[in-house]
């Protein structure tokens, strides 16, 4: 529909509400018809697709929208609490989706997102340097619509403190991020989308801050809007999949302190949340303040662990477009991007003064609207890295989402879907119908489906990319690979250096390399020892969350801070603010020691630690930065119920090796259907094969033993070492009464006569075919062959009687030889022959 906030005139385009036929996208503008205002679509209910007119800067526009069903799938689960701590689940609550996405007519690559749950709030980006808010509220819907510029949008200075292990470290670009929208390709896990179930709580202070619970709940379904609307350019989408209110009293010790508070709820989310709700990520929002200027705080690459995938954030603005981007800043940390670098060296879209990205450490301003080349490659680097292996698979326990054409999810219903008409590039399918065109097997935005065909099943769509991955193959009957699997935790990698954990295989060697570059290697261990058991900047076991160094027992030393030699003479990763060295002595030896101390940033809590998983000795890793039995990560456990034929993988499924039957690899395979196939077409092609020859060898023996029954009446011809390049004359024979032909036994020709049934083998029978009718009557006397003493032969006199006529169809002009040929044909009767010339001839 159209919508003008100002009224619009009578001359303008203007239209009614609409909704898509049969799922179709298409959308009909009826001409002079009356405006719709905002109040009439309120209490008409919601359309799934909208036309709105919007005045910026005193430039009409007009945007199309659809409304956003992958934002809240199905049916989410909201939580709240009764006076007394009894807890109240709603899983069947259905959720009014009010929230839309889309873009300008005319501004390629422009995005607009906007709610219209409480009046109508969102944000619309025409390019880089022009972006608007746009805000009506909900007891005021026929007033003006109050849209300010970002670069209007002053806030104080603001931070971010992330947390532990920053491992990846981000790497200089050379492009722009783009405003498009990502064309997924195939077999790359980078570029597949993936999507982060998020659960979002409130706690009591911002409950307080809005006691209405459905204008806390808009405020939360705008926040998650505008979070999707940030991740879609890296390829990620964010579905709302759960909101928790505590709606008396706080379920967690509150504290102004980011670290304390954040350790506190990752606890909270271990040990209450995650069992009963299933998520990827949950994120804390607090109505009141940090202490000093901290928004926020996560742990970096921690995204689909159980431990540590959460974040804790301030409500800092009325402005759901600042908060949104700092939640989207601490989700950028569990995803392995690490702050921007100051400078030129990961530029930012637009102009300043308000030229900012998501993942700048600290602004002056409001947040950016995007994220810079350095997180794109940033997260390339951690999806590699094996992060993110959860963000591949919606969650069985999610009802479906409802269905819509053009959401860029193959919904129910659905056979493909490629978004809107002007965005959808993918040839197998109809846009209009979310269908496949005819002809088409498949969508080819799937890694299983090239040319519109299906790929057959075991074609590996995802290789194997290290030693904690395992690979995955299509199915045969979808365009979609299957979910990214890797192996369990607890299951060795690295040649039995480390165990694999949330994906990631834990060498030390190879996070030493993350951090110093190519050929670093871990300190000695008396190095290694004496640093971490002293508990200071250069060596500890972690951070108190009142940031006071923990020194590590001398049994936990190896999980503490990483210390590494060799390699870089700068980090990777922060800068070398100090240096210490010490020579250390150990059984009458001296061993120099070196020991930095890396400024990663005054918002960042921990130093460098090793990850979860490094063998901290035989049947020993790090967990929970202390070394414990590799069995309480349950592997050995898991393995034993593959007898022997397998691993687990990270669902704990026995992930069976090749001729073993699932699910317990117990069962030996027989031949594979193809391997069969392959056998029985070999035996067909050698039994074929054994029944030729014997046919040609039974042929040559009839032959043989023909030859030998007729005796003298079998006719040969004699051996012709250049045969005539032309065929020789026509084949003529006389046979007088009385008289036998003679019989030389040496090649076989066509007789002259009928034979006996079936007395020739097929081969003559052909030559027989090839051959001309003999005479019917008598020829002529032979010729009389003369020899002159000194000369070779010459032609015979001619006869003295004439020949009759040619057979049918032969001309002798065209059978006799030429002039130039080398040797003449003669023809003789079928008597002995005359004593052989000098010149070879040609017998008959």
């Amino acid at each position: 529909m159209f919508w003008d906030p100002a009224g619009g005139s009578e001359e303008e385009q203007q239209a009614k509400p609409e909704r898509p036929l049969n799922g179709s996208l298409e959308r009909q503008v009826v001409q002079d018809s009356p405006t719709v205002s905002l109040a009439e679509v309120l209490q008409t209910g919601l359309p799934e697709t909208l036309r709105i007119k919007l005045e910026l800067d005193g430039e009409s526009h007009i945007s199309e929208l659809i409304q956003n069903r992958d934002l809240v799938p199905g049916r989410p689960t909201l939580v709240w609490y009764q006076p007394d701590g009894t807890r109240v689940v709603s899983e069947g609550h259905n959720l009014e989706n009010c929230c839309y996405q889309g873009g300008v007519q005319g501004h390629p690559g422009s995005l607009v997102s906007l709610c219209t749950c409480s009046g109508i709030r969102g944000l619309v980006v025409l390019s880089p340097e022009r972006s608007y808010t746009l805000e009506l509220g909900p007891g005021d819907l026929q007033g003006p619509l109050i849209v300010s510029r970002i670069q209007d949008l002053l806030l104080p200075g603001l931070t971010c403190a992330p947390s532990w292990h920053a491992l990846v470290p981000t790497q200089d670009g050379p492009d722009l991020l783009g405003w498009h929208r990502i064309h997924r390709l195939k077999r790359d896990v980078v570029t597949e989308t993936k999507i982060i179930e998020l659960v979002i709580v409130a706690d009591n202070s911002e409950v307080r801050r809005y006691p209405d619970f459905q204008q806390l709940l808009n405020r939360t379904l705008e926040v998650a809007l505008l979070l999707d609307t940030f991740f879609q350019p890296l390829n990620v989408r964010v579905a709302l999949v759960g909101l928790e209110a505590w709606t008396h009293h706080d379920l967690i010790e509150m504290s102004s302190n980011p670290a304390v508070l954040l350790d506190n709820f990752l606890h909270w989310r271990r040990t209450d949340l995650l069992p009963r709700l299933p998520h990827d990520s949950a994120q804390l929002v607090i109505g009141t303040s940090f202490s000093g200027p901290m928004v926020g705080m996560a742990i970096q690459n921690s995204i689909c662990s159980p431990d540590f995938s959460g974040g804790v954030n301030m409500d800092h603005s009325t402005s759901i477009l600042g908060v949104a981007s700092s939640i989207a800043h601490e989700l950028g940390h569990s995803l392995g991007l690490d702050h921007d670098s100051p400078g030129s060296s990961c530029p930012c879209p637009g102009p300043a003064p308000a030229k900012s990205c998501i993942m700048e450490a600290s602004t002056d301003f409001l947040p950016g609207l995007n994220f810079s080349n350095c997180s794109r490659q940033a997260l390339e680097k951690a999806l590699l890295d094996g992060i993110g292996s959860c963000l591949f698979e919606r969650l069985s326990t999610l009802a479906p989402m409802s269905p819509l054409c053009g959401n860029m999810f193959v919904d129910p219903g659905e056979q493909c879907d490629c978004g809107f008409p002007n965005e959808c590039t993918d040839p197998c399918c109809d846009y209009f119908t979310c269908q496949l065109r005819p002809g088409a097997q498949c969508a080819s935005d799937g890694p299983c489906c090239q040319n519109c065909k299906l790929h057959p099943a075991s074609w590996q769509c995802r290789p194997r990319r290290d030693d904690c991955d395992l690979p995955e193959f299509c199915p045969g009957d979808s365009s979609q690979c299957p979910p990214d699997l890797r192996l369990g935790d607890g299951e060795p990698c690295a040649s039995g250096e480390a165990v694999c954990m949330h994906g990631r295989c834990a060498s030390y060697a190879q996070q030493c390399q993350s951090l110093w570059g190519p050929g670093a290697q871990p300190a000695a261990p008396l190095c290694l020892q004496t640093a971490n058991t002293r508990g200071n900047a250069f060596g500890s076991c972690g951070r108190s969350p009142n940031g006071s160094y923990v020194p590590c027992t001398p049994g936990d030393a190896i999980c503490g801070q990483l210390q590494c030699q060799r390699g870089r003479s700068q980090p990777l990763l922060g800068s070398v603010q100090d240096l210490l060295s010490e020579v250390l002595g150990a059984d009458g030896t001296q061993l120099d020691c070196s020991w930095v101390h890396l400024d990663l940033g005054n918002d960042v809590a921990q130093p460098l630690l090793a990850l979860p998983g490094t063998a901290c000795g035989p049947g020993l890793v790090c967990i929970d930065r202390r070394c414990q039995p590799v069995d309480l990560l349950g592997a050995q456990e898991c393995r034993s119920k593959c007898h022997g034929h397998g691993v687990c993988d990270s669902s704990r499924h026995c992930h069976c090796e090749e001729g073993w039957a699932p699910p317990d690899c117990m069962t030996q395979l027989k031949a594979t259907s193809s391997l069969t196939t392959g056998l029985l077409l070999s035996l067909l092609l050698l039994l074929v094969l054994v029944l030729l020859g014997a046919s040609y060898w039974h042929r040559a023996r009839l032959h043989q033993r023909l030859c030998q029954l007729k005796g003298s009446s079998c006719q040969y011809r004699a051996a012709q070492p250049n045969p005539p390049e032309r065929p020789g004359p026509p084949q003529r024979a006389q046979q007088m009464p009385g008289t036998k032909p003679a019989s030389t036994c040496i090649f076989p020709v066509p007789p002259s006569r009928p034979l006996p049934p079936n007395p020739v083998p097929k081969k003559l029978q052909a030559e027989l075919a090839d051959r001309s009718n003999p005479p019917t009557r008598p020829l002529p006397a032979d010729p009389v062959v003369r020899h002159p003493k000194s000369q070779g032969p010459t032609k015979p006199p001619p006869p003295r009687k004439p020949l009759p006529a040619n057979p049918q169809g032969r001309h002798p002009s065209g059978d006799l030889p030429g002039p130039g040929d080398g040797s003449m044909q003669l023809v003789v009767p079928s008597r002995p022959a005359p004593p052989p010339p000098a010149v070879s001839s040609l017998y008959l």
